[in-house]
């Protein structure tokens, strides 16, 4: 037994009414616009570059939470780390994040619980 023929499906661009037409060249452009911002975002905004352009090392997002934005002016005293000589901005504890990780890897490594 032989297999049936499929009908030729291919249509003009002519074939299509102009509402449909209009919807696909948007979607067309939308999804070239959001590759474009996905390629530039990834650093393969050039196609002819160095290694590390290419792998998207140089534009990488760091990870974990961004740091706070600074404000303008020193930290007041009573927000300040209780670390002497340390004028950061407490976060946890009394500590700024630099020293409260210090301590926290200090109780780590003695063995005693937090």
């Amino acid at each position: 037994m032989s297999r049936p023929s499929r009908k030729n499906i291919t249509t003009s661009p002519q074939a299509l009414p102009p509402a449909l037409a209009s919807w696909a060249e948007a979607i067309g452009d939308a999804i070239g616009r959001g590759m474009a911002r996905a390629l530039h975002n990834s650093g393969l905004d050039s196609l002819g570059g160095s290694n590390s352009t290419v792998l998207g090392t140089s534009s990488m997002r760091r990870r974990g939470r961004p740091p706070k934005l600074v404000t303008a002016g020193p930290v007041p005293p009573e927000r300040r780390c209780t670390v002497s000589g340390c004028d950061r901005e407490s976060r946890s504890k009394g500590l700024c994040s630099a020293h409260y990780q210090a301590e926290r890897r200090r109780q780590l490594a003695s063995g005693k619980p937090s």
